[in-house]
């Protein structure tokens, strides 16, 4: 019974530990597109980088049809449109923030044009990298993409800018009043079993 007070102490301040860990980083649920270019001499730069430029967003850890990352846009009798698609075999977007750098996921990014029952498609993203500004959470990142084959053959350079949107997180009790809480209840306990086995003995 006399060590009964101090493993109920060390169980209590290794408790603590565990609760004074690091706080958990925010995590990001999307980000707005505000802009976006395409620097390219395939045949479709054009459509391509006008579609890039509009605002959108971009939902992270799931796929997104056509019309729902960025607007769709037609031209002679064309539609033009990109969107995000694991059918051969991509990821879903994610993105990773340090500092005051961002990294997002965009293997999955495919420009698409439709023509009545006629679709073409072409997977358009990589890696995309980049700055991140921590107080306004403004970003802008860049990938390269090699087209092989066809009229669509060279290398194109991507850009978007955007906003990135944080998932909501509890706030986190500081680490130092949870190991004062913890120590000093710690002690209290082993204090109390010291009591309880004098008097015990006494009896």
């Amino acid at each position: 019974m006399k060590h009964v007070g101090l493993w109920v102490a060390m169980g209590v301040f290794s408790l603590g530990l565990t609760l004074a860990g690091p706080a958990q980083a925010a995590m990001m649920s999307q980000v707005e597109l505000t802009g976006g270019a395409v620097n390219y001499d395939g045949k479709y730069h054009t459509m391509m980088d006008r579609v890039l430029g509009q605002e959108g967003t971009l939902k992270l850890g799931q796929f997104q049809a056509i019309g729902e990352l960025l607007p769709s846009l037609d031209k002679a009798c064309e539609t033009y449109s990109l969107f995000t698609s694991g059918f051969t075999g991509e990821a879903a977007p994610t993105a990773t923030i340090s500092g005051s750098s961002i990294s997002i996921d965009l293997s999955s990014l495919f420009f698409g044009i439709s023509r009545g029952d006629s679709h073409k498609t072409w997977n358009i993203g990589e890696l995309a990298t980049g700055q991140y500004n921590p107080e306004t959470k403004e970003f802008t990142v860049s990938w390269e993409h090699l087209f092989e084959g066809g009229k669509q053959e060279g290398l194109a350079t991507f850009f978007l800018k955007g906003i990135a949107e944080m998932g909501s997180q509890p706030v986190a009790i500081p680490a130092s009043l949870v190991l004062y809480a913890t120590g000093f209840f710690g002690v209290g306990s082993l204090t109390w079993w010291r009591k309880r086995t004098l008097v015990a003995s006494a009896a």
